[in-house]
């Protein structure tokens, strides 16, 4: 807040892009989960420990009970449980190293910010969205 504040006083204009990560928990792939946690110099038992924790799991859907067939689940980290949360931010950690602006992570919850003084800013803002959509 301090900074915007001294953006504002400064007769300053700010552009802030609030984005809540849609079922992001759900969304992370387990195999470019893992090769992320290799690149973190996870490894051996660890690595095998978390790859045990997520694959190998299936899931269905049951309706007025009956249910569907049994599929794989290749994706998404396991919510209500200490690890889930901390694999995500494991997976996003490098969100920051993507764009030029401020950008504030909370889990899935995400602010990208800038002072909008001339178009280049508006520009570059617009980009730094982009390479987080990618």
């Amino acid at each position: 807040m301090d900074k915007w504040t001294d953006i504002l006083d400064n007769g300053g204009s700010l552009d802030v892009i609030y984005l809540d990560l849609a079922k992001a928990f759900d969304s992370v792939p387990h195999r470019r989960l893992l090769l992320k946690l290799q690149s973190y110099g996870i490894n051996g038992a660890y690595l095998s420990w978390i790859s045990n924790f997520l694959l190998g799991r299936n899931q269905r859907v049951t309706v007025s009970g009956t249910g569907s067939e049994w599929a794989p689940v290749l994706s998404g980290v396991p919510q209500k449980s200490v690890l889930g949360p901390v694999l995500f931010v494991c997976y996003i950690n490098d969100m920051p190293a993507t764009v030029l602006s401020f950008i504030y992570m909370y889990a899935d919850d995400t602010k990208i910010e800038r002072e909008v003084a001339t178009e280049e800013d508006r520009k570059i803002l617009q980009g730094d969205l982009h390479r987080v959509e990618q």
